[in-house]
């Protein structure tokens, strides 16, 4: 019997994908399960907590929204369904994201037989079951799975296209790509590579067909964008493609304290709550205008980035260099989560041994061997092309798994060839592909940050979650890990200071907002708690001190007048804690905690009816504020 007769009924087409999606599935189970005790995994930060802020309020009836996206919005919409259907449950949101990381090995597989047959599609599923950083994201709050998943069954639609062309399939492939740029809008720039992929393999076709092609891959991209696009000018009077943010990106990564990872540039708070209206802000105030729309905002940032370039071309460069190195190196930089801090947590991931250092030599060299294949044109292109469309903002790990899965397809054909050409004894071809494979995993592996370096994030994070808990203990001994690491970890100090702040210990809180504020001099919530904390044991002009440095910091927030309002209330000094609300309310007019205080400012004053007017407009912008009147000594005249 023929091999080819044997693998045929060995196992039917069907068959292979199935096992492979069940043994992934199998996997990411296992994961699921060892993560449910692990800290970490439970809570929602920065990004996954926006996401879910957002998936809530969709869900709670706001499908259209009233503000211009700001982030990628597919995934929130996808999450608002699940918690619309199901409710608010995380786990169910991550198994199935598990689910279709599960999945995607089989798309893999398909892409990968459909290129170089079955062999390497085997080898290439099984590299996506194995690949750890994959069930990582995949069971994260976050878009990342969801994008992998997205864009990789939009390339198998194209090179299952390519086979058998049909304007249908072409359509279906370009409103999948369509989906995959509501989760990363950098996808949209290679668009017009692929357009021009298409105009040249399908040369040998009839123009009608060709132009019948582009034509339908173009229109389903387009449809599913513009309706983003359409929503963004209903609510917003404003063409913004999918999101706001671009030209804010560029900026991170092309800034004066630009690093090539996500650094925060001067006067800007990297947090979803506030990154937005900090962008927005300044520039408003670089400008001078009273009012930008979020297209002019996107753009004024990208002209700052570019502004940087060019009046610092070595610099700007330098940081080129690192972002492009970083893009292929082993490493898997830190973002929202740590990867190598879970691996010490959760058992599973140290067995789940692939990895980009693995994969990426061995794709590298696959696509040298498939370099007359016109198919495998598809994803030297889009490898390319997304480095191209990433490596000019900043890096992450998270930022490149797109093309993963194209290494791992030409990872598997490299495999593939290999153990082909041993068996039929050309061990020289073998040899100079092992000898070319080794330099590459000598290059990509080359190691320039320590895992253990990247900790003190994650051990800070442990640290609210035990604060947040009341084991104060527990957090004091995570921040003195983190800044172990570290000793001018701001983030450590500061989070330090609110634990002490919560046992009472205001002195010590003292200090900690103190090293916090050495650290990093913009470091807004550190000026903030450290006024009240000098509040708290009676240091006024301290107080009053660090909200005016607050205030000259950021002039633009209402931060550092609430705070004096706060210390003339408790000096007594009624009447310019009133001066001081009402101007910061001239700041922020729809600022809930400014009309609160102000409501108890009026109340100590004997202004009774105005107390109970600036009461009544702080409850209706945050509802909360009513529990808290009925408690409040200050407003009880007025109870």
């Amino acid at each position: 019997m023929k091999q080819e007769d044997y693998e045929k009924t060995w196992l039917s087409d069907w068959k292979m994908p199935l096992i492979l999606f069940l043994g992934a599935l199998a996997i990411r189970l296992v994961y699921l399960f060892q993560i449910q005790d692990i800290a970490l995994a439970k809570g929602l930060v920065l990004d996954s907590a926006s996401y879910d802020r957002l998936a809530r309020m969709i869900a709670d009836g706001n499908w259209l929204g009233e503000e211009i996206f700001f982030q990628a919005p597919l995934y929130p919409y996808l999450l608002a369904v699940i918690y619309k259907i199901f409710g608010h449950s995380l786990s169910l949101v991550r198994t199935i994201q598990l689910a279709l990381g599960a999945l995607n090995c089989a798309v893999i597989f398909w892409t990968a037989k459909s290129l170089f047959g079955r062999k390497t599609g085997i080898w290439c599923g099984t590299l996506a079951a194995f690949y750890g950083i994959f069930v990582f994201y995949e069971a994260t709050i976050g878009k990342d799975g969801i994008s992998i998943f997205l864009t990789d069954l939009a390339l198998l639609g194209l090179v299952l296209s390519l086979k058998n062309p049909s304007w249908h399939k072409w359509l279906l492939s370009g409103i999948v790509l369509g989906c995959a740029i509501l989760t990363r809008g950098n996808l949209v720039l290679l668009l017009p590579l692929l357009v021009v992929w298409m105009a040249i393999v399908l040369r040998s076709y009839p123009l009608r067909i060709v132009a019948g092609a582009i034509a339908s891959f173009s229109l389903g991209a387009v449809i599913i964008v513009s309706l983003v696009t359409l929503r963004n000018y209903v609510v917003g009077n404003d063409f913004v493609l999918t999101t706001s943010q671009g030209g804010q990106n560029f900026y991170i990564g092309n800034n004066p304290r630009a690093s090539g990872f996500f650094e925060n540039p001067k006067r800007i708070r990297l947090n979803p709550k506030y990154e937005e209206a900090d962008f927005r802000a300044e520039a408003l105030r670089k400008t001078g205008r009273k009012k930008m729309k979020p297209s002019e905002i996107s753009g004024f940032w990208f002209n700052e980035g570019l502004r940087f370039i060019g009046e610092n071309p070595k610099r700007a460069l330098s940081l080129l260099f690192t972002k492009t190195a970083m893009f292929w190196n082993h490493f898997e930089i830190p973002d929202n989560y740590n990867y190598y801090f879970f691996r010490q947590e959760v058992p599973i991931l140290s067995l789940l041994f692939v990895g980009f250092g693995l994969v990426a030599p061995l794709g590298i060299f696959g696509l040298y061997l498939a370099r007359k294949n016109p198919a495998a044109w598809l994803f030297m292109i889009f490898i390319l092309g997304y480095m191209a469309s990433i490596i000019p903002f900043h890096m992450a790990s998270r930022y490149r798994l797109p093309i993963v899965p194209a290494l791992i397809i030409f990872a598997g054909y490299t495999i593939t060839r290999t153990v082909e050409a041993l068996r039929s004894k050309a061990l020289k071809p073998a040899a100079l592909g092992l000898v070319a494979v080794a330099i590459l995993a000598l290059l990509v592996n080359w190691r320039v940050i320590d895992e253990a370096d990247t900790f003190k994030a994650p051990y800070t994070e442990l640290g609210i979650i035990a604060t947040e808990r009341g084991d104060y203990d527990k957090a004091r001994k995570h921040f003195n890990k983190a800044l172990e690491i570290d000793p001018a970890y701001a983030s450590a100090h500061y989070n330090m200071g609110n634990a002490m702040v919560a046992q009472g210990a205001f002195e010590e809180a003292i200090k900690a907002y103190k090293k916090a504020i050495e650290a990093d001099g913009e470091m807004l919530m550190a000026y903030d708690n450290l006024g009240k904390s000098y509040l708290q044991i009676g240091h006024f002009d301290k107080a009053l001190r660090t909200f005016d440095i607050l205030a000259d910091l950021r002039p633009d927030l209402e931060g550092g007048l609430i705070g004096k309002g706060l210390v003339y209330h408790t000096m007594g000094k009624y009447g310019k804690a009133i001066a001081a609300f009402k101007e910061a309310l001239g700041i922020r007019s729809e600022s809930a905690s400014a009309y609160y205080n102000l409501a108890c400012a009026f109340a100590r004053g004997g202004f009774l009816e105005k107390a109970r007017a600036a009461l009544a407009k702080a409850v209706e912008l945050n509802p909360g504020y009513e529990k808290k009147a009925e408690r409040d000594s200050d407003l009880e005249i007025v109870r």
